[in-house]
């Protein structure tokens, strides 16, 4: 399965560097040296990775001229979850999950949003819970649930 990890803004310098707007939350996988990603439905390998800034700069192939790279800019970068190694679930993934308190269903997850401080999780007709413990008691991949408490209070 593909991810989307980034989008490619634009070069940095004339050595064949790409810009990098990602909001993926394990960056640390994702853009490593040697890893595997797609852009434009052709696999090419990060040779070199570094952060500047709010971006990630990245060289693939050993590309290391400016007019080698030109022709990625905008464009989305994915990988394939098998080379991310995890060992555990992405936040992404829980969207359709159900939200289960006290074994009554709250809602089913619509939505993952981005906070300064963490992860919201948009329930069916706006109901939000923040994504950390004290809410968010156990995580079911099986299953495809989340068990929350205090949750219910939330909802408006």
């Amino acid at each position: 399965m593909k991810i989307y990890i980034g989008h490619i803004t634009g070069t940095h310098g004339i050595k064949g560097e790409l810009k990098v707007l990602s909001d993926f939350e394990r960056q640390d996988l994702a853009f490593q040296k040697n890893q595997e990603i797609i852009i434009n439905n052709n696999t090419h390998k990060i040779t070199s990775v570094r952060k500047h800034q709010n971006k990630i700069l990245i060289t693939i192939d050993n590309l290391n001229d400016i007019n080698l790279i030109l022709k990625y800019i905008n464009n989305d970068i994915y990988i394939l979850r098998e080379n991310l190694k995890l060992d555990t679930y992405l936040i992404s993934e829980l969207i359709n999950y159900q939200v289960i308190e006290n074994g009554e269903t709250l809602g089913t997850v619509k939505e993952i949003l981005i906070q300064k401080n963490g992860y919201l999780l948009k329930i069916y007709k706006n109901f939000y819970i923040p994504f950390v413990p004290n809410y968010i008691k156990k995580v079911d991949q099986i299953n495809k649930t989340i068990t929350t408490e205090n949750a219910k209070e939330l909802k408006l």
